[in-house]
């Protein structure tokens, strides 16, 4: 159950949010929406003007992307994106005649060449393929999606209007003057398990335990001779910076931080101090 502090505080920035929108939405002669009108989960308030090339920025949208909005209302999101970055982009949104608006307003924009609105439920549509994700949920909208967003390619971008992620804490918060707060967070590897290391300065082989909590991972790295060091390291996306216990005991000979790129069942990368030295690693099966 919430707190009375956190919903008050839901309560205060949807007030500013509404005062910060007109009365009407961006309708066209055949639909108007009404700010604050019901919807299947979310009530519909747009994402404002001034908020559309921060959000976007914030996840460093190029042409090369595909941008899928979660719950794209009139779709100015998905238009933004394809006319501003070039991006080809996709708008998920319930509501059939907001969806049918957002497909006029993309006609109007001439940008359907790049741009698809898609009338559908966010929890049953098939956005895998996004580079990035843009959302405007509620919270708790956002912790019951984000199971299905952890298990997207990693490196994926995801940036909310207003809202958190509950426990996977963003990588990166903008707040500008006057303005929601935006988040953004990198999908991480899965790096959870054993791994077998190779080509560390020691020589031999090592066994690397990592459990993981998002984009943060801890654990125990063993030698051939037994010795136990700690570890802890986080993740960009698949990219994993993972400081060792060097300074335990029995660790002089060990590199402190290493840097590695994981794909799939393997990691390959370097020392952060020897770059020449390559360190490999697979995923140990049971």
């Amino acid at each position: 159950m919430q707190s009375p502090a956190r919903r008050t505080a839901l309560v205060t920035l949807l007030s500013a949010t509404l005062a910060a929108c007109s009365t009407g939405g961006a309708g066209d002669e055949t639909y108007r929406p009404l700010v604050g009108q019901g919807g299947k989960d979310v009530m519909w308030v747009p994402t404002l003007d001034t908020l559309l090339l921060p959000m976007l920025e914030l996840a460093a949208v190029t042409a090369d992307d595909i941008v899928y909005d979660l719950g794209s209302g009139d779709g100015k999101i998905p238009i933004w994106a394809a006319r501003r970055f070039g991006a080809r982009a996709v708008g998920i949104e319930y509501d059939a005649q907001l969806s049918a608006l957002a497909q006029r307003n993309a006609v109007r924009a001439g940008v359907t060449d790049r741009v698809k609105m898609v009338h559908g439920d966010i929890f049953k549509e098939d956005f895998s393929s996004a580079t990035v994700l843009t959302l405007y949920l509620g919270e708790a909208l956002n912790e019951k999606i984000r199971p299905t967003i952890l298990a997207m390619r990693p490196g994926t971008r995801v940036v909310s209007n207003s809202f958190g992620m509950g426990t996977w804490e963003p990588d990166r918060t903008v707040r500008l003057p006057e303005q929601n707060p935006l988040f953004l967070w990198i999908v991480p590897a899965r790096v959870a398990g054993d791994w077998t290391l190779e080509g560390l300065p020691e020589g031999g082989r090592a066994t690397l335990r990592l459990e993981q909590r998002h984009q943060v991972v801890s654990g125990t790295l063993s030698d051939a001779e037994r010795r136990v060091r700690p570890v802890e390291g986080r993740l960009d996306g698949a990219r994993l910076a993972l400081d060792l216990g060097a300074g335990t005991a029995g660790g002089a000979g060990l590199p402190r931080r290493l840097l590695l790129e994981v794909r799939d069942d393997v990691l390959r990368g370097a020392p952060a101090s020897d770059a020449a030295r390559t360190v490999s690693g697979r995923r140990a099966r049971p």
